[in-house]
């Protein structure tokens, strides 16, 4: 089913800080962000992180376009800091829910699903920049 919710850690809501971890040998904070909005096709987090070279701010917009919760794939926008995709294309597969898109000049995919039992929310970045992380609700 195309809704952003069963794809992100249960009992998540707007206003929620989360803590961006990332795999060193073990899972590390590599930043932080707050959930400004959530439902079932729309997710926005804002934040900071500072991983692969990179440090500064953390916005990650996602939308369903079609806002068709029996569609398996669809179109949709993904907005990645300053770079944004209007025509960015969804898929679910399996349990991940994966957008396509082009950021800048740059394919660049984002899978996103629950982990951890549903604590956590994984977002597998592939295509230009490979790297998971997961968000985890901050206490």
């Amino acid at each position: 089913m195309a809704t952003i919710i069963p794809f992100v850690a249960k009992d998540s809501f707007v206003g929620q800080k989360q803590e961006v971890k990332a795999k060193k040998v073990v899972w590390v904070k590599v930043g932080e962000g707050k959930v400004e909005a959530l439902d079932d096709h729309e997710v926005k987090i804002a934040g900071k992180i500072s991983i692969l070279g990179y440090s500064g701010d953390l916005n990650i917009h996602l939308t369903l376009s079609d806002k068709d919760t029996e569609a398996i794939t669809g179109p949709g926008t993904l907005q990645l800091n300053k770079y944004l995709d209007e025509n960015a294309k969804y898929e679910v597969k399996g349990h991940e829910l994966i957008v396509y898109a082009v950021l800048g000049d740059k394919e660049q995919n984002i899978a996103i699903s629950p982990c951890n039992n549903g604590t956590q929310t994984e977002c597998r970045l592939f295509g230009h920049v490979n790297e998971t992380v997961h968000l985890d609700p901050a206490s």
